[in-house]
């Protein structure tokens, strides 16, 4: 591992360091593949009842207005759910709508039901944990989109449109890229199937504008790199919830001000929170991240775009437009 340390991520991705011999995938910068599954539980179980009150206010937007432009225009949906149109194109990433593998209660409605968005074009996950990679969200999503997804994500998915990448594979349309990035996560659905399946961030080029996609990540070194090499980015959705306690959440799930850190690097103009507000994943209240996140923007040169589920943003001129009834922290 500490030859690894040298190592650029392009230079870890080319030498396909990642990749285990039995099929399975690694943060090959870290010394172990994934949480501890003892702690996870031990954890689990001083939880078994949670009081959340939090009230957290939506708004519904219309069809309509989701597909008044040709974006680039995005709405944060809740959780790490994510609707993009750019190029007249429907993105959605990372789409979940209701429980948790049917047992983990959503305490914040969706903004929309799949069935009331567009038709979409591209669905992107980010990886095959079951919060972001719902099986009865798929079913119901309106079209027939392609899927983009990291490698062995077929494990879980069966789609006759499934584009599987690599880190730093890059899957070119029309007149946009996606390209699949390195994070620092890991991935899981069952009991026996840890890191079968690869997980990744999503860089969205077109003509005029570039988006980042976290996913799911704790900080790493390869923020900066990233930024070197495709930024500087008009838009970063980082996450920013489910990271308490830190010394369970640290190496995968980014705190509030670690994400302003990652959004720094990565060169971006906006930085918008996302991975909160729908489910208890973590210690904090459901609300917490994104004041934090804000508050942390404030204290730097980062411009914080912060979203209540269901709003509207336009970035078809030179600072974001709300296109619904703006709501703030």
């Amino acid at each position: 591992m500490e030859a690894v340390q040298t190592l650029s991520l392009v230079e870890i991705a080319r030498a396909k360091l990642h990749h285990l011999p039995d099929g399975r995938f690694k943060n090959p910068w870290l010394p172990y593949e994934a949480p501890k599954l003892a702690k996870i539980i031990k954890w689990k179980l001083s939880h078994l009842i949670v009081k959340e009150t939090p009230h957290i206010p939506i708004v519904k937007p219309t069809k309509d207005l989701l597909t008044s432009t040709q974006g680039p225009l995005v709405c944060f949906l809740g959780h790490d759910t994510v609707f993009v149109r750019l190029e007249g194109f429907n993105f959605l990433f990372d789409p979940i709508f209701g429980n948790i593998g049917g047992i983990v209660k959503r305490h914040t409605l969706p903004p929309l039901l799949p069935e009331e968005l567009p038709e979409i074009d591209f669905v992107l996950y980010s990886h095959a944990h079951r919060d972001h990679l719902d099986l009865p969200s798929f079913r119901k999503i309106p079209g027939n989109p392609c899927v983009v997804a990291p490698l062995n994500t077929s494990l879980y998915i069966r789609h006759e449109s499934l584009i599987e990448l690599d880190w730093f594979e890059t899957y070119e349309i029309d007149t946009f890229a996606i390209t699949a990035v390195p994070l620092q996560h890991w991935s899981k659905r069952n009991l026996t199937d840890t890191n079968f399946a690869l997980w990744a961030g999503f860089i969205l080029k077109s003509r005029g504008f570039t988006l980042f996609f976290g996913g799911d990540t704790g900080y790493f070194f390869g923020f900066e790199e990233i930024g070197k090499l495709f930024g500087p980015f008009d838009l970063a959705l980082l996450p920013a919830g489910a990271y308490l306690p830190r010394e369970l959440m640290a190496p995968f799930h980014l705190s509030p001000e670690e994400a302003v850190k990652a959004a720094c690097e990565l060169k971006t103009r906006f930085a918008m929170p996302i991975h909160w507000g729908a489910y208890k994943l973590g210690d904090e209240a459901l609300d917490d991240p994104p004041k934090k996140f804000k508050k942390c923007a404030l204290n730097s040169e980062l411009k914080a775009l912060i979203s209540y589920p269901g709003e509207v943003v336009s970035f078809e001129g030179k600072a974001p437009l709300f296109l619904t009834p703006q709501l703030s922290f």
